[in-house]
């Protein structure tokens, strides 16, 4: 089981961090936020009134990060995303997590007392009334990474130039893709494709999925909202990420990618990259391995762990 690594090993670790939210070109609010957690000194980073945020974090490893897509409430303070946010990094900054383990049950917890916040302050709040956000969160316990999701907003891993997407949609589109009631060349038409099955806010009782993937050196990580997924293809995505090691300058590209193909979302990225000693070399044959530790299909939650292999060297 993955363990924290010694003080000597974490010194050689890099991670450097950068995330961008815009309010696009045709919305008057940001409901989008997003999350940089430094769980080991109690830091976190977001928008508030800046834009952007790009950050190093240096040993020891305990971080969070995630990305917010709120809905039916007005951009402030108390907006279903930004309050999300806020409500996880409070939770995961009591963990003492030694093990991904305990890291999964406390990240499960973080999401869930998030979607009891939201929804009492839409039910004590008439500005907030039917407000609810998605919620994509990542959280490292030595070389594993752990992603839990509600929603839609989507997680995604760069693995010498094969991009692989960890989380799956919680939307109507997606439970007809997988159940087959739907073709894939209907998704495009289809007339709810905003319609999720999951949201905080939305119902007292969460379903979040939770998956985990072994990181390699040089991996990048991307969390995204649909502000960029829904006009940005994976292919365009791939090569943005591989054309811009900096993280900074890869939000940026990503951001004026969606810009650029209307813009007609708020849009919001947080870029990843992973490097040093601490982890193993990505070899020729290193699949990038996703597991399923809570899968969410249908619209009911499935327990038993399953492995996807997607994406390759």
């Amino acid at each position: 089981m993955p363990v924290y690594r010694s003080s000597t090993a974490e010194r050689a670790a890099s991670i450097a961090l950068a995330a961008r939210t815009d309010v696009g070109r045709s919305r008057e609010h940001n409901e989008d936020t997003f999350l940089i957690s430094d769980l080991a000194r109690g830091l976190a980073y977001g928008p508030a009134a800046a834009q952007a945020a790009q950050v190093s974090v240096e040993p020891p490893l305990a971080l969070a990060l995630g990305v917010f897509d709120g809905s039916g409430g007005a951009s402030s303070p108390d907006a279903a995303s930004r309050l999300a946010a806020r409500t996880i990094h409070a939770v995961l900054s009591r963990s003492s997590s030694r093990t991904s383990d305990d890291l999964g049950r406390w990240l499960l917890d973080a999401i869930a007392e998030a979607g009891r916040a939201v929804l009492d302050n839409a039910r004590r709040s008439a500005q907030h009334r039917s407000s609810g956000s998605t919620a994509t969160v990542a959280a490292l316990c030595d070389e594993r990474l752990l992603v839990a999701q509600v929603g839609d907003s989507r997680a995604y891993l760069l693995r010498g130039g094969a991009l692989t997407q960890l989380t799956r949609d919680q939307t109507l589109l997606q439970s007809l893709l997988d159940s087959g009631k739907l073709r894939p060349e209907e998704a495009t038409t289809f007339a709810h494709r905003g319609v999720m099955l999951q949201a905080l806010g939305l119902r007292e009782h969460l379903c979040v999925a939770l998956s985990a993937v072994e990181l390699r050196r040089d991996d990048t990580l991307l969390l995204c909202t649909d502000g960029l997924s829904d006009l940005v293809d994976p292919r365009q995505i791939a090569a943005a990420l591989g054309a811009h090691p900096d993280p900074a300058a890869a939000a940026r590209a990503l951001i004026d990618g969606a810009l650029g193909a209307g813009g007609g979302d708020n849009v919001t990225v947080l870029v990843a990259r992973f490097d040093g000693p601490w982890l193993a070399p990505p070899t020729g044959d290193d699949w990038t391995q996703v597991i399923d530790i809570i899968r969410f299909f249908d619209g009911q939650p499935r327990w038993r762990p399953h492995v996807r292999r997607a994406g390759s060297r």
